[in-house]
């Protein structure tokens, strides 16, 4: 069980596994029970797993989000090992980016929407860091949660172009118990506002419900879903579509399509999704 800071030390232990498959699950550290999750599916894939953590400045358009991103790296590298990963990267930025970096990727047009559209820049430094990421791990596979589907659409788009050898495993979101998609986020949220977003999983819930019972035109559905966080008047949906599966395009019909939610509650920023088959 390794925890590697410095890229030449994470190359050369590559190096010395050339024959062992590799299953990658990036991080940005502030573990919870959704990360376990991809960990120990990893674990079940591939000879070793690799977690990184690595708070990306480039995807944060707030520096104070930036600074207040939560990082304990210690507790991340324990429960990163006890899910099963093997090792821990956790680089310093000079490290994955130093003074002279210039290979700054575009995202593909899957981007320019829905969270591209809220969070200007976002995108373009997902991908220029799991780029860089997967440059350095090298795995076979990478494992991400489906709660950041458009992220995941996005990543994925960037590494069919650059890195086609790779496999990327999407999982369904975990959620807790009262239904919320787990979140780093989640933390800031008060007690009244915990029990007020949970009317964000009932209003996917109801468009999937209704979805289930043969109604498959988007408008209805969407309606039904903001009937629903209508019920709470504080919350501030800045989207809610349902959209191509693969595309993100909007549809008419539902059909292989996914709901995607952003909305802002007492100051925190919160996102989900749900697939309609």
């Amino acid at each position: 069980m390794m925890l590697i800071h410095s890229t030449n030390e994470f190359s050369a232990w590559r190096k010395s596994v050339a024959n062992q498959t590799v299953a990658f699950v990036p991080t940005m550290g502030a573990l919870h029970s959704g990360h376990h999750s991809l960990i120990a599916h990893a674990a079940q894939q591939c000879d070793l797993v690799v977690v990184s953590i690595f708070v990306n400045a480039l995807q944060f358009g707030d520096v104070n989000d930036y600074d207040n991103y939560p990082r304990d790296e210690q507790s991340d590298y324990l429960a990163s090992i006890t899910a099963g990963a093997n090792v821990v990267f956790a680089p310093h930025q000079q490290e994955l980016f130093p003074a002279d970096f210039d290979r700054y990727l575009t995202p593909s047009s899957i981007a320019n929407e829905y969270e591209g559209r809220q969070r200007p820049g976002h995108f373009a430094g997902v991908v220029t860091v799991v780029h860089r990421l997967f440059d350095i791990v090298q795995p076979d596979i990478a494992i991400f949660g489906a709660k950041d589907y458009q992220q995941v659409a996005v990543i994925r788009a960037m590494s069919d172009d650059l890195h086609p050898t790779i496999r990327i495993v999407l999982l369904e979101t975990v959620r807790d118990t009262d239904g919320l998609a787990l979140s780093s986020r989640n933390a800031r949220l008060s007690v009244a506002s915990r029990l007020q977003a949970q009317v964000i999983p009932r209003a996917l819930q109801a468009i999937a419900t209704l979805h289930a019972q043969g109604e498959t035109r988007s408008h209805m559905l969407k309606s039904e879903g903001l009937k629903i966080l209508g019920l709470v008047p504080s919350i501030h949906v800045e989207y809610l579509e349902i959209v191509q599966q693969d595309t993100l395009n909007t549809v008419a019909e539902a059909r292989n399509a996914v709901v995607l939610f952003a909305g802002v509650l007492d100051g925190v920023r919160l996102i989900d999704n749900l697939l309609l088959q």
